[in-house]
């Protein structure tokens, strides 16, 4: 990542920077672009490919809505890209996928067009999910500079048809949802995202109170469902995973964490 670099260090101080990032000169062959889902010069397949998804190209414009998309080529092969959202606080990142030794030269022309687009100074939130060797590296390096907040990941596994050493026996019950959906009962409610990968996961992006997660894993065809917070919700299991949520360059007060978007997992 660019925890190292000058801009970063002044902007994970307390109040932020309003000095300009600086612009990344690119090798010969290299190529930035950052581009809405529908323009032309953007193959969605390839795109899809390198992140990992297997929503179709519909379902990806669906998802993708009002969001950029930072590419990254290299003698004109995507090798590096991004999902960054605008909200009314901050830019979410997600979905950064890379190649080796592409990551950082991704991150670096992207901070410069954050800044462009947003007419100054702007604030990039992000989540990070590690296994305690990673956490202890992460904070051993000082990389854990703009962390919020450290939650945790959780899962919850239906209790019928599971099959830890078979899972592509599962089928789901329907087809998939290609948006994140609400799900709610008297005991609570929770918005949940497919991964998109057809494998019976569901991520849980906003929650509030218990709801159902049997009744919810059946509408949405789900057979495990996944959190981050500081807590479980009640009949969820830890991970293992720390999730390290981040606001780089926070400047004053920002009213929440949560973010729900239909993140490309």
């Amino acid at each position: 990542m660019i925890w190292d670099e000058p801009w970063t260090q002044i902007a994970m101080q307390e109040g932020g920077t309003t000095i300009p990032p600086p612009k990344s000169l690119l090798a010969e062959g290299q190529e930035f672009r950052c581009v809405r889902c529908t323009n032309p010069l953007l193959d969605l397949q390839v795109w899809a490919d390198l992140v990992g998804s297997r929503w179709t190209t519909e379902e990806l414009g669906m998802r993708l809505e009002g969001a950029w998309i930072p590419c990254f080529y290299d003698k004109g092969e995507l090798v590096a890209t991004c999902v960054m959202r605008p909200s009314s606080e901050y830019w979410i990142l997600e979905t950064l996928r890379a190649r080796k030794g592409y990551g950082r030269p991704l991150i670096r022309a992207v901070i410069p067009w954050l800044y462009d687009k947003s007419d100054g100074p702007f604030t990039m939130a992000y989540t990070w999910e590690l296994g305690l060797p990673g956490l202890l590296g992460a904070w051993w390096k000082g990389w854990l500079g703009s962390a919020t907040a450290i939650q945790y990941g959780w899962s919850w596994t239906a209790e019928e048809g599971t099959c830890g050493f078979c899972p592509r026996a599962w089928e789901p019950l329907g087809p998939r949802l290609a948006l994140p959906t609400l799900f709610h009962d008297a005991s609570g409610a929770a918005i949940v995202s497919d991964s998109g990968l057809g494998d019976g996961w569901g991520y849980v992006t906003l929650l509030r109170g218990e709801p159902d997660w049997g009744a919810i894993a059946k509408k949405g065809g789900w057979r495990f469902i996944w959190y981050r917070g500081p807590t479980g919700p009640k009949g969820f299991e830890w991970t293992g995973e720390f999730v390290v949520v981040g606001l780089l360059n926070k400047r004053g007060h920002v009213a929440s964490l949560e973010w729900c978007t239909a993140e490309i997992a």
